[in-house]
């Protein structure tokens, strides 16, 4: 650049030459420099608040972790305790013929024992293990015999009970009684049967006749 030319120029256009210059530096310093820094430091502090809000949420389950902890302990229990009440197939064929043995103790007169067809429950989540009971006894014979039924650790449903004939014995009111009586077995041990296997409730051995 030949300074001498800048002497011979008027002093406003000299001012207006820096001030164009200046411009240009800024102008430059603000698109290549300061507004790409810019835009990072707004994505970094966007990143920072969004790891933050992870950050609190995470506190906020890990305070939360011991009583979760106790929550699935309860859980883990009470499921134990539902495996039980709900058995495998041949502990709920044993259970039936419990619930045989009760009667007879009860003094009830076991006329049949016929199983019906094991069927899986509407939810999918069991097996229906059903047995039509026809017996004959006394009135308080029969309630005893529901109540131990009732008292039992295991799920045993009574449905469709039907009293009739009623009769005098040895000055007692004897009654006729036939009613289902349903086990529940997990739909494992019910998915293992064969094809052509025969119901092993229907070996149940009669309760003998007093």
């Amino acid at each position: 650049m030949n300074l001498d030319i800048l002497k011979n120029i008027p002093q406003y256009q000299k001012i207006l030459i820096f001030a164009l210059v200046l411009l240009i530096i800024i102008g430059g310093f603000f698109y290549f420099v300061y507004i790409p820094k810019n835009n990072r430091i707004t994505a970094l502090q966007n990143e920072i608040a969004k790891l933050n809000n992870e950050i609190t949420a995470n506190k906020t389950k890990l305070r939360r972790l011991d009583e979760l902890k106790a929550e699935n302990e309860i859980l883990q229990r009470r499921l134990l305790e539902l495996k039980e009440q709900l058995p495998s197939e041949a502990d709920a064929v044993a259970l039936l013929k419990q619930i045989s043995e009760l009667g007879v103790q009860t003094g009830l007169d076991f006329k049949s024992w016929k199983p019906g067809a094991m069927k899986q429950g509407p939810s999918g989540l069991y097996m229906e293990l059903p047995v039509n009971v026809d017996v004959e006894g006394s009135y308080l014979n029969l309630a005893m015999f529901f109540y131990r039924i009732g008292k039992l650790e295991r799920i045993v449903n009574l449905t469709g009970l039907k009293m009739e004939s009623p009769k005098i014995v040895r000055n007692k009111i004897h009654i006729k009684a036939d009613f289902t009586a349903t086990a529940y077995s997990a739909v494992e041990g019910a998915a293992k049967k064969d094809e052509g296997k025969k119901d092993v409730r229907a070996k149940q051995p009669q309760p003998k006749k007093k």
